[in-house]
């Protein structure tokens, strides 16, 4: 499975790559949203993982790109800061599959994309 993260903050995706990696995926990662679209297009991820609250550029425009411009139904989860129920929600209508608050748990977040991995695989 191959693994893109995007989160304007590298002590984040520093760890988070480090784990994904030692459990066998194939993670590319940035901290510049814009030139995620670029490795999305390249690296052809079979999950998203994305920060909602970054500098430029959101998340959550990130995720509409994803979903209405490249039209694609690829598996989302969103770490975020944001605790905002409104924010929360508005992720969930544009089509995210998870949603986990700040500071993250590295072991949940593998039981989760574990779980995603495994739901796509069966339908």
């Amino acid at each position: 499975m191959k693994i893109l993260a995007i989160d304007d903050d590298q002590l984040v995706l520093l760890p988070l790559r480090k784990k994904l990696e030692q459990l066998g995926y194939k993670v590319c990662t940035s901290t510049d949203p814009k030139k995620g679209f670029e490795i999305f297009d390249s690296f052809k991820p079979n999950l998203l993982i994305v920060d909602i609250n970054m500098p430029k550029f959101s998340g959550l425009e990130f995720i509409r790109y994803i979903r209405d411009i490249k039209n694609s139904s690829i598996p989302i989860i969103v770490l975020s800061g944001n605790t905002s129920a409104e924010v929360i929600s508005e992720g969930f209508r544009f089509g995210i599959n998870d949603y986990l608050k700040k500071p993250i748990s590295l072991n949940e977040i593998c039981d989760r994309i574990k779980r995603i991995n495994i739901y796509f695989r069966t339908h």
